[in-house]
């Protein structure tokens, strides 16, 4: 426990809201309020004197229109950066299977770990099945049975706890058989 951070949390508070942010450019208090945030010197001087006596109009509307200006450059840096974001997030992505009624599919499992009963969700398979496609709801989302149960839904999944189910392989693939150790000298 920190004694002093009731005293501290202000000027953090006051450091995270006037800090630039990185895409905008501008802090969050001076999007906010149009302005930046006074700090304790600024505030010790009171200037509700000279507004009170003062016609500010013909100098607030410059200001309020780069305001505006300022505001949606920030909007359209902010959505160039998000398409930025966007793009690279979809260079990894991953199309989503299509599957079509009668493919086998595994489902992906959410084990739960309990001691009482031995089960550990580290050791758990990650998927079961196979599963049989009963019709697709939606383009992200199928529906699915137990092809020893047909007819019996199991229920509705996302394709990305979906995945095709190729079968145990026939054969194993056999392996070229390599002598273990140093080869024999050529006589």
């Amino acid at each position: 426990k920190n004694p002093n951070w009731p005293d501290a949390l202000p000027a953090i508070r006051f450091a995270m809201n006037s800090a630039k942010s990185q895409t905008t450019g501008y802090s969050a208090a001076y999007l906010t309020f149009g302005r930046h945030l006074r700090t304790t010197d600024d505030a010790s001087r009171d200037q509700r004197a000279i507004i009170l006596s003062e016609n500010f109009v013909p100098q607030i509307t410059p200001y309020l229109l780069n305001l505006t200006n300022t505001i949606r450059q920030s909007q359209l840096i902010q959505e160039e950066q998000q398409d930025k974001s966007k793009e690279y997030a979809d260079l990894k992505r991953r199309e989503a299977p299509l599957f079509s009624p009668g493919d086998l599919v595994l489902v992906q499992t959410h084990p739960l770990s309990n001691a009482a009963k031995g089960v550990s969700a580290k050791l758990a398979p990650r998927r079961d099945g196979p599963y049989r496609v009963l019709q697709q709801i939606s383009h992200t989302s199928y529906e699915v049975e137990d092809p020893e149960r047909p007819g019996n839904a199991l229920g509705k999944y996302h394709s990305s706890a979906l995945q095709p189910y190729h079968g145990p392989e026939e054969q194993p693939p056999s392996g070229l058989v390599r002598r273990r150790g140093r080869p024999r000298k050529k006589q």
